[in-house]
């Protein structure tokens, strides 16, 4: 019994000297914001407290700072100096373990970070400078479904997605559409559209205007008897607008195209590619995208191909968008007897997913 109590009573004595040992942050206003200190940047800085959990505060407003424990000091100049930190005026004091000082000027302060903080940041660092394949990914997937019963007996589904992977200075990006439709209503029955293509590219910017691309895109569509296009090409390209909501890219480059139909027939051919493509974040919630190709055939003159798509995306929830697409297909040289020209309109959820 005696030696519980003895247990007891050396806790709570020993309680004001663990508060003591507290970070403690003084404001301009006067304010003591006494806690952990877990991340210090140029502006500003970062204490874990016991009530009011984590507080971010402007470094325009401190007065001084005081560390008990071990931190992770990075000046401008590269230098990292592990100590216990304390401010005096216009200098900050690191105290390291071997009691022996580094003192530098307080507008030098690059960083002050807890040990876990700064692996945390050289990860981020790391990640941000030389990503990995599997980093920055975000993109979208579609699902579209139409029914009818009674007088008109249909069917139509549409999925679609498109994934992009992009970094400080490149960008993959892949892309899948399909729509199957069928009926039912009047004879004969059976499918009355069956369609899907897909694509990769991969672009690569050099400085902040001018860039260069590559890709390949396939195409399946039974109604026009095609099936598969196969399209390899590159070019380059040209950001005439790059902000974070408003975009707008022009692209000139070139194609190897193959087209096995299913007929037999069977074209290669060389093609130009001119396209701009654009993205506008009209409000918090609407966004509206359009893009156009132009393919003329360098390898059968006069012929060509073109691609348009315009579409809006309005925003249900952080996760969920309500989306519209119109795309439109022409292609000059069809064969036997199929139309020119195929518009293609849908609408339908969106799923979106982000990796920050």
């Amino acid at each position: 019994m005696n030696k519980r109590l003895l247990t007891v009573i050396s806790a709570y004595a020993a309680l004001p000297v663990v508060l003591l040992q507290a970070d403690q942050v003084v404001l301009s206003n006067g304010d003591r914001i006494s806690g952990a200190i877990l991340d210090t940047t140029k502006d500003k800085i970062t204490v874990k407290t016991e009530f009011l959990g984590e507080v971010t505060i402007d470094r325009k407003g401190i007065v001084s700072i005081t560390a008990d424990q071990p931190l992770i000091v990075t000046l401008e100049s590269g230098e990292k100096v592990e100590g216990v930190v304390t401010t005096e005026g216009s200098q900050v004091r690191v105290r390291k373990a071997d009691r022996s000082e580094t003192m530098a000027p307080l507008d030098t302060l690059e960083a002050v970070r807890t040990e876990e903080f700064q692996r945390k940041w050289e990860r981020e660092r790391q990640r941000q400078t030389n990503p990995g394949l599997l980093d920055f990914w975000r993109g979208t997937i579609d699902l579209g479904l139409a029914t009818a019963q009674g007088n008109a007996d249909t069917t139509t589904v549409s999925t679609g997605a498109d994934v992009v992977r992009r970094t400080g200075f490149d960008k993959i990006s892949l892309a899948f559409a399909q729509i199957y439709s069928t009926q039912r209503t009047r004879e004969p029955f059976g499918k009355t559209a069956n369609r899907i293509s897909g694509g990769a590219r991969y672009d690569r910017d050099f400085g902040s205007r001018a860039f260069a691309y590559g890709g390949t895109a396939f195409d399946f569509d039974e109604f026009q008897d095609l099936d598969l296009r196969s399209v390899l090409g590159a070019g380059l390209g040209w950001h005439i607008i790059a902000r974070d909501r408003h975009w707008w890219d022009f692209t000139a480059g070139g194609n190897w195209n193959r087209e096995k139909f299913s007929t037999g027939l069977v074209r290669n051919s060389g093609e130009l590619a001119l396209g701009e493509k654009s993205e506008h974040q009209i409000s918090r919630l609407l966004k509206v995208f359009q893009g156009m190709t132009v393919l003329p055939n360098l390898s059968q003159t006069g012929e060509y191909r073109l691609s348009l798509d315009a579409g809006t995306d309005l925003k249900l929830n952080s996760f969920i968008s309500w989306t519209f697409v119109a795309s439109d297909r022409f292609l000059s040289n069809p064969i036997g007897g199929n139309k020119k020209n195929d518009l293609l309109i849908t609408t339908g959820l969106k799923f979106s997913f982000e990796q920050r």
